[in-house]
């Protein structure tokens, strides 16, 4: 099958990792790797597209520019990946209709209080539009799967499950013993954190966990939190962490993903608040990697993770319980343990990516071969 994909938030190559890059980038080469050809049909950026008007002659000459691509390549399939308000698919829908070939969402997003924001009501509509146009439409996540319900018929509705390859994240006594030497942590009780360190709900997370890890320093005296990650905020951070927590915090700067398992397995536990996150790769590299989670209970982190089985979860912005459970994972060695073990079974049984993409393969494919 010939599949035209877009990614209309960011482009599947883009330098700046992210865990709906991975998602979407996942995506892509699973469908590749099963003999389909794809082909990015644009890496135009359509984030706040609705909000810059002087960006709308660009976007008209790249709707050109990849219908004449798109139809050049003759696809079978048009799959978006991932399109909501900030981001509305404004390329799929209408090539894929000149075209005359089915039109395909994957994490398809709708939340009506966006409608009620002369801010957000232009990308809003934009989203919906492209949704309801849509001959299928995948949601991965429980919220998103039941507000498309609201609009979209069952039989072009699936819910699915990302997932990440548990093969390349697993426990490595060898990485951990080089990280633990490395960063002198040999005889430490060692959280890790993972996020890009960015102004907004990440900055807001780290901040969180910080202010949470703190009292609990003083109460475990050889515990460390190492935070993996960079961006405009790791400096802001890293004073406040001096007035906080002195040396008890170490930021490690971005580490590859193909590295991250090393220090997964370098770590007794895996905290990451996680405000308005999505799903959260971390949580399920972590959890493959043997590392029970703290996190706060909100809508990625209660999916990806299984409260009081494989990890301890606490209301959002409640840093008291956030901070109380650091400190149960750091003293409750049985407790730790327990979870150690329930945690890559939990993945395993329903975050295998390959397992969740073949479903998700099977769906296109049927829908590939109904073109208009």
């Amino acid at each position: 099958m010939r599949i035209a994909f877009f990614a209309p938030h960011k482009p599947i190559d883009h330098p700046q990792p992210s865990g709906d890059l991975i998602i979407g980038r996942t995506l892509h080469d699973f469908l590749h790797s099963q003999g389909h050809k794809l082909m990015i049909a644009s890496r135009y950026r359509l984030r706040h597209i609705t909000q810059k008007p002087l960006k709308w002659p660009s976007l008209y000459i790249e709707f050109k520019r990849t219908l004449k691509r798109v139809h050049q390549f003759k696809p079978d399939l048009w799959l978006t990946y991932h399109s909501y308000y900030k981001s509305p698919d404004l390329l799929g829908p209408y090539i894929s209709a000149k075209l005359g070939i089915p039109y395909v969402i994957y994490q398809g997003v709708f939340a009506t209080k966006y409608r009620r924001n002369h801010k957000t009501w232009v990308g809003y509509m934009a989203n919906k539009h492209a949704l309801l146009y849509a001959d299928h439409v995948f949601a991965n996540k429980d919220i998103d799967f039941h507000n498309l319900s609201r609009i979209i018929l069952p039989e072009k509705l699936s819910r699915t499950y990302p997932g990440i390859e548990p093969d390349k994240f697993k426990h490595c006594p060898v990485g951990a013993k080089e990280i633990r030497n490395k960063l002198d942590l040999n005889g430490k009780k060692v959280i890790l954190s993972a996020a890009m360190l960015r102004e907004d709900v990440k900055a807001e997370s780290i901040t969180d966990l910080i202010k949470a890890f703190a009292p609990v320093a003083k109460e475990v005296p050889d515990a460390k939190l190492l935070i993996a990650g960079d961006g405009e905020a790791r400096a802001r951070l890293e004073n406040f962490t001096a007035e906080k927590a002195g040396d008890k915090i170490i930021f490690l700067g971005q580490i590859k993903r193909e590295e991250l398992y090393k220090y997964y397995s370098a770590a007794d536990f895996f905290a990451y608040p996680g405000k308005n996150e999505a799903l959260g790769m971390v949580y399920l590299e972590a959890q493959c990697c043997g590392l029970p989670v703290v996190a706060y209970s909100t809508n990625g982190p209660k999916e990806a993770v299984a409260n009081g089985e494989t990890g301890l979860l606490s209301p959002e912005g409640n840093i008291a319980a956030l901070s109380a459970n650091l400190n149960s994972l750091l003293t409750d060695e049985n407790q730790r343990k327990q979870m150690a073990k329930a945690a890559p079974e939990h993945v395993m049984n329903k975050f295998d990516l390959s397992k969740n993409l073949q479903d998700v393969e099977m769906k296109l494919t049927n829908i590939g071969s109904r073109r208009y």
